[in-house]
């Protein structure tokens, strides 16, 4: 059996036919509408509730694979990765105290890591096209997040401070620390296509791309803000360096410049207002009050919790440390250490680190599908940056970021080595 995704006689394409049959419509649709409703993850503070995007996640995935989605062959190596930290949670479960709150974590890891194998085979398997239709559907998604955390912090809507949470914008999202880093990928995938616009109508994309920044800044989320700076920062260079002509260099430089204006316009509009202004002084600090307590702080919790890990090599089961230290790790990567020991954490980091290494990789070589795997690796690198000062691994917009950087540098890498061209299924060809 065939695992290298969907495949498609290339001379059926050159002849004119059709290429989306009934089936695929039907699954890129379903993938398009999980992704519009990913902008809603609100549930009770700390039960494990399913979301629309959870439900309609899992009909997509098991829709797809039984129209024929195949998991591309490279995908071996990062599935063994996260097997081994599953592995490791099991594990540290064994001995965990609050046994009812280690099961359902582990599900819900199991489940995130589902996720992640299913963009990956879904973008692999139609690359430019399928970045394009995630990346849009995902966009649409953030400016819908962003609309009401911007409007119920103005209290431009009915009911503002559900939008809210002590003074901050969440949108839809239960903590602003996750909202404003949702925002980031849509923002880059926005400046990447201004940046390589042709027409001045396409200019309207300022306004989603403001409205998207406004709602990072009005997260006041110190995670969030180095987040978009870094990924930013990541993005321009990464672009720069693989421009292949004089002209799309000043293009880029040019339309970097007027996304810069936007952004001073959009923060200088923000801070005239007073309560906006003191929130950011306050929150502008590296470091608040409770990072710094010396008996409850959030530096002096994860000293204990590496303590931990030193006396626990093999974990002590996941969602558990928050329970006994009152306090989480705010560090993903201890977390992930604390939870499934020394095999989770190890698996982990060479998780991160073949990601960024081969990303980067991918991201230099030229082809149609480069500026949309730059995006997803620069978002990427924030995101990693990111987890140091706070637990991303049960965030569901990490995972379709992998997914999309892992299913396009697989594209990229069989493209490299001489491959055939992967696309969707011709119409009346079958699926195999």
């Amino acid at each position: 059996m065939s695992v290298e995704g969907w495949q498609i006689d290339s001379t059926a394409r050159r002849s004119g036919v059709p290429v989306p049959n009934l089936a695929l419509r039907l699954g890129e649709g379903l993938v398009v509408l999980v992704l519009l409703t990913s902008f809603y993850v609100r549930s009770e503070q700390g039960a494990d509730q399913p979301t629309p995007y959870d439900m309609l996640m899992a009909i997509t995935v098991g829709l797809l694979f039984l129209f024929g989605l195949k998991f591309p062959r490279g995908l071996g190596w990062p599935a063994v990765l996260w097997g081994l930290v599953v592995i490791g949670y099991g594990i540290g479960a064994m001995g965990a105290l609050y046994l009812d709150k280690a099961r359902p974590a582990m599900i819900v890891s199991i489940y995130l890591i589902g996720t992640f194998l299913f963009f990956s085979s879904f973008v692999y398997a139609d690359v430019t096209r399928r970045l394009g239709i995630v990346f849009w559907a995902y966009t649409a998604a953030a400016c819908v997040a962003a609309g009401l955390g911007v409007g119920g912090y103005f209290h431009l809507l009915p009911g503002s401070e559900a939008f809210l949470v002590f003074g901050r914008a969440t949108g839809t999202f239960n903590d602003p620390n996750v909202f404003g880093p949702f925002l980031v990928a849509p923002i880059l995938f926005l400046a990447m296509k201004l940046s390589t616009a042709q027409r001045l109508r396409s200019l309207w994309m300022l306004l989603p791309f403001g409205l998207l920044t406004l709602g990072v800044l009005l997260s006041f989320s110190r995670g969030a803000w180095g987040n978009l700076v870094l990924s930013a920062a990541v993005f321009v260079v990464l672009t720069l360096a693989t421009s292949r002509s004089s002209r799309q260099t000043f293009r880029l430089i040019g339309f970097s410049a007027l996304m810069a204006l936007v952004l001073t316009v959009v923060i200088g509009v923000a801070l005239s207002s007073p309560r906006v202004s003191a929130l950011f002084e306050q929150r502008a600090s590296l470091t608040q009050d409770y990072d710094v307590d010396p008996e409850h702080g959030r530096f002096e919790s994860q000293a204990r919790a590496f303590s931990i890990v030193l006396q626990k090599p093999w974990g002590i089961g996941p969602a558990q440390w928050a329970r006994i230290n009152n306090l989480d790790t705010h560090n993903v990567y201890l977390h992930v250490l604390v939870a499934g020991g020394f095999l989770s954490g190890l698996a982990f980091i060479a998780f991160v680190s073949v990601t960024v290494a081969r990303g980067w990789r991918a991201a230099s070589a030229a082809g149609p599908q480069q500026g949309m795997l730059i995006v997803a690796y620069a978002a990427l690198i924030g995101h990693f940056a990111e987890g140091v000062i706070i637990d991303i691994d049960s965030w569901r917009h990490l995972y379709l970021l992998l997914g999309l950087l892992w299913g396009a540098m697989l594209a990229t890498e069989a493209q490299g080595r001489g491959g055939e061209p992967i696309q969707a299924p011709v119409a009346g060809r079958g699926w195999r």
